[in-house]
């Protein structure tokens, strides 16, 4: 699926079925065929059509931008320190270190949670052929 499809099926918009498929070098056409299958039932309204999806699509979203939010705050925060024209206090260091660190273990976190679910989806692919 395209980033497109991704965020029309976010927005509650109906994917577009693609016209070409990228398989990877072991797929055989069995595999591409009963993906583009897949494809087409999500399209049409089939289980696991975009409204069924439509729900998780905005929980993915909304996690990637909370971490985008993090990152736009933790830029501010140094921005601003730097700004200021001062050195930082010890205090104000061990913040930043914290904040900086809440944002990794955020993107850690959300990477994880994607590539888990990408393994369960190939997982699921493979139990339908």
């Amino acid at each position: 699926m395209s980033i497109e499809a991704i965020a029309g099926a976010a927005a509650g918009i109906a994917p577009m079925p693609s016209q070409t498929i990228q398989a990877g070098p072991n797929a055989s056409v069995a595999d591409v065929t009963s993906f583009q299958g897949s494809l087409s039932a999500a399209a049409t309204g089939g289980v696991g059509s975009a409204d069924a999806l439509a729900p998780a699509m905005k929980a993915m979203f909304s996690q990637l931008e909370r971490v985008n939010g993090e990152a736009k705050s933790v830029s501010e925060y140094a921005k601003s320190a730097q700004a200021s024209g001062m050195e930082m206090t010890p205090g104000e260091v061990v913040n930043l270190t914290m904040r900086c660190h809440e944002f990794m273990f955020h993107c850690q976190l959300t990477s994880n949670i994607a590539n888990r679910t990408s393994d369960g989806i190939q997982q699921l692919f493979r139990q339908q052929s």
